[in-house]
């Protein structure tokens, strides 16, 4: 197994912590609840791999949103297309229901600085690729113009800040179909693994809400920082927070 570093790191470090449910639940409280009987992915360093949420909620939920999701995503399966990968997955509890904690964990700000690009489409994609990257593109606007229905003024986009934008539209995407959502920006304060003279630290809460924020105002996410999105069938909460890796 290759090894992790950085935010991948921290997280699995995370995971595998006696405190690990009440230093998760600290974090994300009042807005949602995880217990013993909820099921997270990574589970730990042994089963490390991202979580892709098609195959989570076949596991967790039912299959046939399992395959919405991908199908929403994506107009052709080939085996190397998916869903994004999130640094953390979990069932939760939100309002007394069932929901999803959704956790995208940085290290350093250089990651964000990043993603502040649009998505890619190499000039000799091939066709299935081309409708794959015009799918997701129709996915994202389709997010958009939701949220901007509930009076938010956001301008998600596969041209900018695509890995932002696409986290923001499954969590919508989520809460359309009824299920809660959390979708957590976590910033992993001192990470000494990624200090090699090129990588700007994380080294306070301010540190990284400042980051964060100025990131986000690029695509108008701001505006719904710790601010629950109703969807109609349910709804979605963006926060930003710390962790101090150890």
């Amino acid at each position: 197994m290759t090894r992790k570093k950085g935010s991948q790191r921290a997280m699995l470090n995370l995971i595998e912590s006696e405190t690990f449910l009440t230093s998760i639940n600290n974090i994300i409280k009042p807005n949602a609840e995880i217990s013993m009987s909820d099921n997270w992915a990574p589970e730990n360093s042994h089963n490390c791999k991202e979580a892709e949420l098609k195959g989570f909620l076949i596991d967790n939920f039912f299959q046939e949103l399992g395959d919405d999701i991908h199908d929403w995503w994506l107009a052709v399966k080939r085996f190397k297309a998916s869903t994004p990968n999130w640094d953390l997955v979990s069932t939760c509890t939100v309002d007394g229901k069932k929901g999803i904690l959704l956790i995208e964990a940085k290290a350093h700000k250089n990651e964000l600085k990043r993603e502040s690009y649009k998505k890619r489409l190499y000039p000799d994609a091939t066709n299935d690729s081309k409708r794959n990257d015009r799918r997701i593109c129709e996915a994202i606007q389709e997010a958009n113009t939701g949220i901007r229905n509930s009076d938010f003024d956001v301008s998600i986009s596969k041209d900018r800040c695509y890995q932002l934008s696409n986290r923001v539209a499954h969590a919508w995407w989520l809460a359309n179909q009824g299920i809660p959502v959390v979708l957590l920006y976590l910033g992993f304060l001192d990470c000494q693994d990624m200090n090699d003279g090129k990588c700007k630290l994380l080294n306070s809460s301010k540190d990284w809400e400042d980051c964060f924020l100025n990131h986000a105002k690029q695509v108008g996410v701001d505006t719904i920082m710790d601010k629950w999105v109703d969807c109609g069938n349910s709804r979605f909460k963006l926060i930003c927070r710390v962790y101090r890796n150890n």
